[in-house]
């Protein structure tokens, strides 16, 4: 299901309730510096043509406004038009003086002209897309010469404390993960494909979790958890208690996440 756009637009991304069940964890328990890190990877210029593609909620913006220029022209797009609405509403508040328009669309589709925008990013959202090359090629496309591309995911190690305790309780149900759709370990190879220069910078964090619940709120967001029967949900509860209990009252669980740095688009004609 991680990469299909029905799903993802009807059940999944609809509206942000749970992805900030999920994003919860990392603000409350991790370093919760990841936006305003991810930003500084980029040399912003006043007046930016920016393009987010898959923009979610819009948290870069109102995470990062602090560290962006005063004048930026933002497109954000997302397949959810509910995300759209809401990124829009949060940039226009984040940056009063940032042009801001959204757009509901296909990542492999892009209706935009050649060598449109300075700065495009796709942020933790290409293992979503069914063909992530050629959402790339997209992104590549639309980047002016000069420009760059800021595109971040996870590594196959990425908290994988969680996944035990859900393979614990679902073995056998896990489908191909996010990082071997479009991950740390793969994605250079894509991406050197669309550009000339691509970079990996690695954001180094780990969250030490204190209490069950925000793990369980985790778990249950995504499937199979969301889905959970009651005898399900009382198992995960228990797995997730016996985890704590071998940490001392604790959950310790590691990140990978990073992003790449991509300029010199290739142009394909």
């Amino acid at each position: 299901m991680f990469n299909d756009p029905d799903y993802l637009r009807r059940a999944q991304y609809a509206d942000a309730r749970h992805l900030d069940a999920r994003a919860r964890l990392h603000r409350k328990y991790g370093r919760d510096d990841w936006y305003p890190w991810a930003a500084g990877q980029v040399s912003w210029s006043e007046g930016d043509r920016v393009l987010e593609v898959g923009c979610g909620p819009g948290w870069f913006w109102a995470a990062a406004a602090d560290v962006l220029p005063a004048r930026l022209d933002l497109t954000l797009t997302d397949l959810s038009a509910g995300m759209v609405e809401t990124a829009c509403a949060r940039a226009a508040e984040a940056g009063p003086d940032w042009a801001v328009e959204g757009r509901a669309l296909d990542a492999t589709r892009l209706p935009f002209a050649h060598a449109s925008f300075d700065v495009v990013m796709a942020f933790h959202m290409l293992y979503h897309v069914p063909d992530p090359a050629l959402a790339i090629a997209e992104l590549a496309r639309v980047l002016r010469p000069g420009g760059v591309a800021l595109v971040t995911t996870n590594g196959r190690g990425h908290l994988r404390e969680l996944a035990r305790i859900e393979a614990s309780v679902w073995p056998g149900s896990a489908e191909a993960g996010a990082a071997e759709l479009f991950g740390l370990e793969n994605g250079l190879a894509l991406l050197e494909r669309a550009f000339g220069q691509v970079a990996l910078h690695r954001h180094h964090d780990d969250l030490d979790c204190t209490d069950p619940v925000d793990v369980a709120a985790y778990l249950r967001s995504s499937p199979p958890g969301i889905d959970a029967t009651a005898d399900e949900a009382c198992a995960l509860a228990a797995e997730i208690g016996r985890a704590f209990q071998d940490g001392g009252g604790r959950l310790r669980i590691g990140k990978e996440a990073g992003a790449f740095v991509c300029a010199a688009p290739r142009r394909v004609l």
